[in-house]
């Protein structure tokens, strides 16, 4: 295990520090959109193309699912899943945070995952049954029990499903909770509830790749992971909420069900 997870921060590291150089960088010849309210940068294809040739010359029986589309051999025991850019928009809009990622599953399972938050240089590492690391430090979620002291942050998709749904609880979130945010990086955002700076982060209708790094990340900080059911969090399903684990969960559980 600490071979993949020397490489994958080794990998981090690199992409990260691409994103920081290239940073306010962007010309508009370098921004294509991939729907009606999603973006694709020369970066993420960039960076995700550098992670899937450094995975396939070292572990080339291993599978990979991409953002930017790479898709080797998803029935591998071992596969990589990777955000190159997490916070696209942000980056193109040149609103310094934004984070790359990279998880490894073992059958399906989240055992390792890496996070980088260039701009405010934060690594965050996680092994299955090893804890949480922050730029080598161990972490812990926040012990908060009280929605009226929390900070709630959450993400939805763009299409006319998600808006309406997060129209609906992200007020009530908002009126529940100390505050609630959204800060549009989702590897940066779970970073946060990880080390304790929040006490929960909500996604709804996302795929694995911005899903499976944090899950991994919270829970061995202490945390919980679940779909917007309560059912522990697994790759596949498509909703989560990560929290401290305290009765904050079931308060925002209850608030986005209602």
């Amino acid at each position: 295990m600490q071979e993949y997870l020397k490489f994958a921060q080794e990998l981090a590291e690199q992409g990260g520090n691409r994103l920081k150089k290239s940073f306010g960088k962007l010309k508009s010849d370098d921004i294509e959109s991939k729907g009606s309210h999603d973006l694709v940068t020369a970066l993420d294809k960039e960076i995700e193309q550098l992670y899937v040739s450094a995975i396939k010359k070292r572990f080339p029986g291993h599978g990979i699912i991409g953002e930017e589309g790479a898709e080797e051999n998803k029935s591998a025991e071992y596969v990589w899943v990777l955000d190159p850019l997490d916070g696209t928009r942000n980056y193109s809009i040149q609103v310094p945070f934004y984070a790359t990622t990279l998880c490894l599953l073992k059958n399906n399972e989240p055992i390792l995952a890496v996070i980088s938050v260039p701009p405010v240089n934060k690594i965050y590492l996680a092994m299955k049954g090893e804890g949480a690391l922050l730029n080598g430090s161990k972490i812990t979620v926040s012990k908060k029990t009280e929605m009226l002291k929390s900070s709630i942050l959450y993400c939805h998709t763009a299409d006319e499903r998600g808006v309406k749904a997060a129209e609906k609880y992200a007020a009530k979130l908002k009126l529940a909770a100390f505050n609630a945010d959204r800060l549009r990086t989702a590897g940066g955002e779970m970073g946060l509830v990880a080390e304790g700076l929040a006490e929960a982060y909500l996604l709804d209708g996302l795929p694995v790749w911005d899903l499976a790094a944090g899950a991994l990340l919270i829970r061995e900080a202490g945390g919980r992971a679940t779909d917007f059911t309560g059912k522990d969090w697994v790759p596949g399903d498509q909703n989560i909420l990560v929290s401290n684990g305290t009765d904050i969960h079931e308060e925002v559980l209850k608030i986005i069900n209602t």
